[in-house]
């Protein structure tokens, strides 16, 4: 069990289209929004304009409660709702959400697909009430078989929350956050003066366990060079831009975990290996220059081309990765459920379509189902 306490002091504020978002928590807690690689992440976020867009998030759920204001909510061309104070929506995050209508305050619940999660008001009394198991998986036998989280958010008054041996009193504006593991027996109890709006989140445990304490992997076992220096070939001969560019999508039989993906696109957006292909080239063409002896510099410089791909970019590989290498990689059949949805968000990438795209992009979006557009076929096609 961890319990968390964000006050306004820690808590992360940023702009989005319409006004300002401040995130209260999220899980894991070295998750970022950006890198979209949270379990579940809790905000708030005001509106000063008439019409705003909501971000497109791909394999996530949402949940929005109206705090204060009256908003109408459009999905896309599926439907549209009125949220008045305290109303709430629950939303595919991949849909094209535009809010219609000036809000001071709401309250949101991003999770990932497969997550089960609620938002609920309580009112605060003398008398302890739990913080109840909504967000439990309905697929359950057992309640205490998942991972759950609890959180707390102080609209008015005070409150008081207990869970195990620990009880804080929060604030306004204050987040309290419980994370228990598979098997906690415990429930989060609350009780004070005021309301608070109640997250629950749920989600099933993997064959892996998610350390919410310190988020530290067990100790991996050791790996010999030979065995480091392999993987590191097939890295490179995988992962660099040249062989991303001839592939459309990732590859569909292993896992990348987060410290390594990282790791990987570090190495990619800092052009380091091709950095230093290019400047030892340079270093074996300079001669030529000075002797005239260009035939004996281009075979230097193919040499050295050799040597950097058997040699220098492996090792570079090896030293800018995480260790052992093979410790951050799994085959398919091992992942958890929250795992599968990371690798089919990868896989699924299109390189190729979204630079076309960013390159191509118009502000009218018929123009790429328009029959007469460059890129009608490619579209369709994807």
């Amino acid at each position: 069990m961890k319990f968390r306490i964000y006050t306004e002091e820690n808590q992360q504020v940023s702009n989005w289209s319409g006004g300002e978002t401040r995130e209260l928590a999220v899980f894991p807690e070295d998750a970022t929004y950006l890198d979209r690689d949270f379990i579940w992440r809790l905000s708030t976020a005001s509106s000063d304009r008439e019409e705003s867009s909501f971000s497109r998030m791909e394999g996530f759920e949402r949940i929005l409660m109206v705090l204060e204001g009256d908003v109408v909510l459009a999905h896309g061309q599926e439907r549209s709702v009125n949220l008045k104070a305290l109303d709430q929506d629950r939303f595919d995050g991949g849909l094209k959400t535009r809010c219609f209508g000036r809000f001071e305050k709401d309250y949101n619940l991003i999770m990932a697909r497969g997550c089960e999660g609620s938002l609920d008001i309580l009112e605060l009394t003398q008398d302890a009430k739990a913080m109840g198991q909504a967000g439990q998986p309905a697929s359950s036998a057992d309640p205490f078989a998942g991972y759950r989280s609890y959180g707390a958010y102080c609209l008015d008054g005070y409150a008081v929350i207990s869970c195990g041996e620990r009880t804080e009193m929060i604030r306004p504006g204050t987040q309290a956050v419980i994370d228990l593991d598979p098997g906690d027996d415990m429930i989060p109890t609350i009780m004070g003066e005021g309301r608070c709006v109640i997250a629950s989140v749920a989600f099933e445990a993997g064959e892996e366990s998610i350390d919410t304490d310190e988020r530290v992997a067990p100790a991996p076992a050791k790996s010999s060079f030979a065995s480091e220096y392999g993987i590191c070939m097939k890295l490179l001969a995988r992962n660099n831009r040249w062989s991303k560019m001839m592939r459309r999508e990732g590859a569909d039989d292993v896992y990348y975990d987060r410290a390594l993906s990282k790791a990987l696109a570090k190495i990619e957006r800092k052009y380091i290996t091709t950095i230093v292909w290019a400047a030892g080239c340079a270093l074996c063409l300079i001669p030529a220059v000075f002797t005239g002896r260009l035939g004996i510099c281009f075979v230097a410089a193919a040499v050295f081309t050799c040597i950097h791909l058997l040699l220098i970019a492996p090792f570079i590989y090896w030293k800018m990765l995480p260790g052992p290498i093979a410790f951050h990689i799994k085959s398919t059949d091992e992942l958890n459920a929250f795992e599968k949805i990371h690798h089919q968000e990868e896989i699924s990438e299109d390189p190729h379509m979204d630079r076309l795209m960013r390159k191509y992009k118009s502000d009218d979006e018929n123009y790429f189902a328009d029959e007469s557009s460059p890129l009608y076929k490619l579209v369709k096609k994807k």
